[in-house]
């Protein structure tokens, strides 16, 4: 049975861990630690260590760290960074060594995945910024060439044919070229949207709201073994759970957020 695990943070993903990892054994970062770093775990065990010699070279973090995603596949980390006339996506090994850095095509990075075969290696980017790159989510290969653009640069909305988003905040790509996208980190949107890999519309649930399969900032979304799509509704302080053949709601979790709704989610398997 797949364990589930949700990840409570303000900054980012690396950061939500240690956030709920704090309150129960009484972990703190240090002040000074404001780069990307590495949480091991031993599975037969479940339990972390900080790995504060990861990675090699922090000098190359000229900007602020907000998301990462790891190719396995490959052993690649991707971290990306905000800020002004700086690189916004880092590669490095597992190991921690720096590779290369790209681009320039992005405003301000809000997500970032990593989706890769044995034919195909692809980093996914959801972009919130205000610029005109912003309001997309654009699919790049692994040297950081832009492969694809989800999305009208620079201009935000609610359409549909065309697509087009108001500050998506994460996406997910299963092994089959599907996409799980959650629009609306405090824009127009509060939309849980499926597309199939040529990017046409499967299935969605687009309605602000406190009811079933209605939003309040969808922030995260993930997809389990079981074939259940997970998504952090952080206005609504809950996770809420769908079918992701058929995008039926099966439920929700609310009962262990109170003070602050989830950032962030993920599922891992033994």
């Amino acid at each position: 049975m797949a364990r589930f695990w949700a990840c409570v943070a303000g900054a980012g993903f690396f950061l939500a861990f240690l956030v709920l990892h704090s309150r129960f054994c009484g972990f703190r970062l240090p002040p000074h630690l404001h780069f990307a770093f590495k949480i091991s775990w031993r599975s037969e065990e479940i339990l972390y260590r900080l790995d504060v010699d990861w990675p090699m070279y922090s000098e190359y973090f000229t900007g602020a760290t907000f998301c990462v995603a790891v190719d396995s596949l490959n052993g690649l980390v991707y971290v990306a960074q905000r800020g002004d006339n700086i690189p916004k996506v880092l590669v490095f090994t597992e190991d921690g060594y720096f590779l290369r850095a790209w681009n320039y095509t992005v405003d301000t990075p809000h997500g970032i995945f990593a989706a890769s075969t044995l034919h195909e290696q692809s980093v996914w980017i959801t972009d919130v910024g205000s610029g005109s790159y912003g309001h997309t989510i654009k699919k790049y290969n692994s040297f950081g060439d832009l492969v694809q653009v989800l999305g009208t640069p620079g201009k935000k909305g609610t359409g549909l044919n065309p697509l087009q988003f108001d500050n998506p905040a994460e996406l997910y790509v299963d092994d089959t070229g599907d996409i799980y996208i959650v629009d609306g980190d405090g824009g127009l949107n509060n939309r849980l949207i499926k597309l199939s890999q040529d990017y046409m519309i499967l299935w969605l649930h687009g309605e602000n709201g406190t009811g079933p399969a209605k939003f309040n900032i969808p922030h995260s979304v993930t997809v389990d073994s079981a074939g259940r799509v997970w998504v952090a509704d952080r206005g609504n302080k809950r996770l809420q759970v769908f079918d992701k053949d058929s995008g039926e709601w099966l439920g929700a979790w609310n009962s262990c957020f109170t003070d602050e709704g989830p950032s962030s989610v993920r599922c891992l398997s033994p």
